[in-house]
């Protein structure tokens, strides 16, 4: 396997970015001798247009990379899921309201100088899971974003393609001398964007405070979040 020259990206970090695409399961690059890329395969779940996602790779890396690559080399394979009671699902059908959300687990993975967040919720009756992810520096004052950040994920897998979700902002407050997360997500439809704004109390949890209160942002508008 070719060498990463210091300071340019491995194959890791590649993978890392893709799999943070709406809809992507996984992927795996195949590199020249001298470390280029030569090809990328990309397993997806069925009902985005292949064409999005090899857009929305291409992008991905651009921003997060600082690399151009040729959108020939990117290929994809779609696969159905079914969604089975209490399974982990990467990508569901859009909720309505009325349908629940209720937080199942949070974790945080340190890496070297990265950090993954990893957030479990629960949609509906039946008992789905779905899982966000979220990675950024290895810094503890920026793990609660990321937090947030995954519980964004996990919801815009919930939604489907109809959703676009996206975390905004997060800041802590003090309210009748207790912390409380104030979370800002942006949603965006077929009808347009709109902001929504969730709080939720710490209670000495703050990585709970700071996922429930993603979950209330999107419960303001059609949800009604589980506690």
């Amino acid at each position: 396997m070719p060498e990463t020259k210091k300071g340019e990206p491995g194959s890791g970090d590649y993978e890392r970015v893709i799999c943070q695409i709406k809809g992507v399961l996984g992927a795996r690059l195949v590199t020249e001798p001298d470390g280029s890329i030569s090809e990328i395969h990309i397993m997806a779940v069925s009902g985005r247009n292949p064409k999005q996602i090899v857009r929305d790779v291409e992008s991905a890396i651009l921003v997060q990379l600082g690399v151009a690559v040729d959108h020939k080399k990117i290929s994809i394979v779609q696969v159905e899921l079914p969604e089975l009671p209490g399974e982990v699902a990467e990508e569901g059908l859009s909720y309505t309201q009325g349908d629940r959300l209720r937080l199942v687990s949070i974790n945080l993975f340190t890496r070297g100088l990265e950090t993954e967040a990893t957030v479990e919720v629960e949609a509906g009756t039946g008992g789905t899971i779905y899982q966000g992810h979220a990675f950024g520096p290895n810094a503890p004052e920026y793990n609660l974003r990321l937090v947030a950040a995954a519980t964004v994920n996990a919801l815009e897998k919930c939604c489907g393609s109809n959703w676009s979700i996206a975390l905004e902002d997060l800041v802590w407050v003090e309210v009748a001398h207790h912390r409380a997360a104030v979370c800002a997500i942006i949603l965006v439809t077929h009808q347009g964007s709109e902001y929504l704004v969730g709080a939720a109390l710490a209670d000495g949890d703050d990585r709970q405070a700071a996922a429930r209160a993603v979950l209330k942002a999107l419960a303001s508008r059609c949800y009604h979040a589980n506690d």
